[in-house]
């Protein structure tokens, strides 16, 4: 009986928030739709009220004993100024979490979602922008992300492009370090760990955890483009070596034939 009381109010929580989110957010509509003499100020308010907003759901799932993380207190720290995130992506929270703990954060949205009339507006004042399922898209989306890092902003990525199994990384494809190459911004690799595995592809919302999960977010060095010769693709073997190490304490194996179609 526990467990599905658990179950119920976790869906309760997650469902109301993302049904409801940034609309649910008077202030982030309001000033939304207010006149702007400065886009990038306002962009700047808008994602700090989607942060609080980030932060207040992951502390209604900590007080709730469902995760057990706290946007305020994460390992490492990020430098100042534009710099591209670099994370692996094992849950459905990865990108809530990272924006509750970090400022200026923008990221990239799925198309479909993004297309959406209703919601696009939003989504470009808060200068978050679309994703790729093309190669001319994927041209078009370095070029917004590297407009977003030139305007001041962190530009975080999953090189993974989707959720990651369990227990592994899929192969990580370049865009990413393509971005960041192209101003010699900064990468920070984050490291994120979910015990219990739980918002997974392979376990679900309602596959629930009887246990607290404990989910943490480590921010590791910053890798600077011209340390490796300011190319994709040796930035990118770096990178995906050091946070696949880190999780597994082992050395990244396997082909990357796949990746070098998916992302030239």
């Amino acid at each position: 009986m526990k467990k599905y009381l658990r179950l119920s109010l976790a869906v309760l929580i997650c469902s109301t928030y993302f049904a409801l989110a940034p609309f649910g957010y008077v202030a982030f509509t309001v000033w939304h739709l207010l006149p702007a003499k400065d886009p990038i100020a306002r962009a700047r308010v808008l994602q700090g009220i989607m942060r609080r907003a980030f932060r207040l759901m992951h502390d209604t799932l900590r007080v709730c004993g469902f995760l057990s993380f706290d946007p305020r207190r994460v390992e490492g720290s990020l430098p100042e100024g534009p710099a591209v995130l670099v994370a692996n992506h094992p849950t459905l929270v990865d990108v809530t979490s990272i924006m509750a703990a970090f400022p200026n954060v923008t990221t990239v949205v799925k198309p479909n979602l993004f297309q959406r009339f209703w919601f696009r507006g939003l989504l470009r004042d808060a200068r978050l922008f679309e994703g790729a399922t093309s190669a001319e898209g994927l041209g078009r989306m370095v070029d917004d992300a590297v407009e977003r890092l030139q305007e001041g902003f962190r530009v975080l990525i999953f090189p993974e492009g989707t959720r990651s199994p369990e227990g592994e990384l899929r192969p990580f494809g370049r865009a990413a370090f393509e971005i960041a190459c192209r101003l010699n911004v900064p990468v920070v690799p984050i490291v994120i760990r979910c015990q219990p595995v739980w918002l997974s592809k392979e376990y679900p919302i309602s596959r629930m955890r009887d246990e607290t999960v404990n989910f943490t977010l480590t921010a590791l060095k910053p890798i600077l483009p011209s340390e490796h010769g300011r190319t994709s693709r040796q930035l990118r073997d770096v990178v995906e070596a050091l946070i696949h190490n880190q999780l597994y304490l082992t050395p990244v194996q396997g082909s990357r034939t796949a990746d070098e179609q998916r992302c030239s």
